[in-house]
């Protein structure tokens, strides 16, 4: 995939606390209306327009974001790392009613099937460890007593294998490519998944489905 542009996609709204996209924002905000989501920068962004009319989100001029992920994540820092970044902000404020839930899409032999997860979960982290198998998952979306609810991997340079999926199998969890999500983290499409319905077995993965029944 190309190399992404310099644009952020998502911002806290300082006044109403909410995760917006620009799109929602106000024109030509001023300083302390939106905040960057990267903890180690948070620093204020405005809304600013590309040259294909699309709007986005992006630090004031002479505002050097050394330390910020989600601007120019091929040159700052991988895109897997700023992928995983954005996934934990959007899904905390979607548990926390603060903005919506993606919506998954499976694109299956039969088409394209999209599904709204109904998650009961109250805390997202990342690099969450199975105690059963010390198998570690990108993010996972933990209950209230703790328990994962829902596992998340973000493929980069490397898919969940044949191994890797049987060490998750305990858990629902699906796998999502980084690019895509840098794109669009509000309809996530499904590279691979485990124990969800195998109507949504995504496309080139029956084989595999068909050889574990037998």
């Amino acid at each position: 995939m190309r190399d992404l542009p310099p644009n952020i996609v998502l911002a806290r709204d300082i006044q109403t606390g909410r995760i917006i996209r620009a799109e929602r924002a106000i024109q030509k905000p001023g300083h302390g209306r939106y905040q960057c989501l990267d903890p180690r920068c948070a620093r204020d962004l405005t809304v600013a327009r590309s040259k294909n009319g699309r709007l986005h989100f992006k630090h004031f001029r002479g505002d050097t974001p050394d330390q910020c992920r989600l601007y120019r994540p091929n040159r700052t820092g991988s895109k897997h790392e700023a992928a995983v970044l954005l996934l934990q902000t959007s899904l905390s404020a979607a548990l926390s009613r603060q903005g919506p839930m993606p919506t998954l899409e499976f694109p299956t032999p039969a088409g394209i099937t999209l599904a709204i997860p109904i998650v009961i979960g109250v805390e997202v982290i990342t690099e969450w460890c199975c105690p059963r198998t010390n198998r570690r998952a990108d993010l996972a979306v933990l209950d209230k007593q703790g328990d994962p609810v829902l596992l998340i991997e973000v493929y980069h340079t490397h898919a969940v294998d044949g191994t890797k999926a049987s060490d998750l199998s305990p858990y629902w969890w699906i796998e999502v490519g980084a690019g895509q999500v840098l794109e669009n983290h509000q309809r996530l499409v499904i590279i691979n998944h485990g124990n969800f319905p195998y109507e949504f077995e995504v496309l080139g993965r029956q084989a595999e489905i068909f050889g574990q029944l037998i």
